[in-house]
């Protein structure tokens, strides 16, 4: 069973989750650089450069930084560290998770925590820029732009809730 959280709980796993959403960004930095890195080795090997060859020396810029030219050393290497950067990712996002939190967008710092009003599930949503409290609600299966304030949320809500009058 999923998590149901309080607009107060949520707020205090903030605290918790920050970290985690920063390793992440850190990480996905991290992994594109190498991609990068392995884009540019397979256009020097396409040009007939040998890993740490000297044909690959003379196709190297002159301003490459020690850091990609040791990269360059062998593909297989860096395709090892690819993999073990988006291992190092997924675990990152399944300590998310396994807080019952749903992960939206790193770069945002965007999560939904799963909440229930009314009888009637709905998401707290929080971004980075949005302080250090959750303020925002949103229904399920509806995304960021139709987050409201969590009163406005609520209010709403319950309308919806309440039974037909005839």
């Amino acid at each position: 069973m999923r998590r149901s959280w309080t607009i107060d709980a949520a707020t205090k796993e903030l605290a918790g989750l920050r970290p985690i959403i920063t390793l992440l960004r850190d990480q996905r930095i991290e992994l594109e650089r190498m991609k990068d890195d392995l884009l540019r080795l397979r256009r020097l090997e396409r040009m007939g450069a040998l890993p740490g060859g000297a044909d690959q020396n003379q196709l190297q810029p002159a301003d490459l930084d020690p850091a990609l030219r040791d990269a360059l050393a062998s593909s297989s290497v860096l395709e090892m560290r690819i993999r073990a950067a988006v291992d190092q990712m997924q675990a990152s996002v399944d300590r998310v998770t396994s807080r019952g939190v749903e992960l939206r967008d790193i770069d945002r710092g965007l999560v939904d925590f799963p909440a229930i009003a009314f009888g009637l599930p709905f998401l707290l949503c929080w971004e980075e820029g949005d302080g250090d409290e959750v303020l925002f609600a949103h229904n399920m299966g509806d995304g960021y732009g139709a987050r409201l304030p969590v009163a406005e949320f609520l209010r709403r809500l319950a309308a919806s809730a309440e039974p037909e009058r005839s």
